[in-house]
């Protein structure tokens, strides 16, 4: 798997916890962090998948809010559903939306 931007961005701890996940999951074909933004109440944790032709981009929120954007070779909703079955995210609540052109 090739992560963009190895030393460019790095991940809140709440993004870590979601990366370290897809790591393992097949299918996954890179991750590519994006920009930290603090506002945001620790407390809850949350994970907004926006499918796109390439994959997905989840907003996960926690510390801060991140988009990580994830491109994928199998079908991203699948990935999705891995992710949102794994056990060590059950303290996130997940929600999915569509952004394809076209559609």
């Amino acid at each position: 798997m090739k992560h963009r931007g190895r030393s460019h961005t790095t991940l809140t701890d709440t993004a870590k916890e979601v990366v370290t996940v897809l790591e393992k999951i097949p299918g996954v074909k890179m991750i590519a962090p994006g920009i930290i933004d603090g506002k945001r109440n620790a407390s809850k944790r949350h994970i907004t998948a926006v499918f796109t032709t390439a994959g997905m981009e989840l907003i996960i929120s926690g510390q801060g809010v991140q988009k990580v954007a994830v491109h994928t070779t199998a079908n991203s909703l699948s990935v999705f559903r891995t992710l949102a079955e794994s056990k060590s995210l059950s303290h996130f609540s997940f929600k999915h939306r569509e952004r394809m052109p076209g559609r």
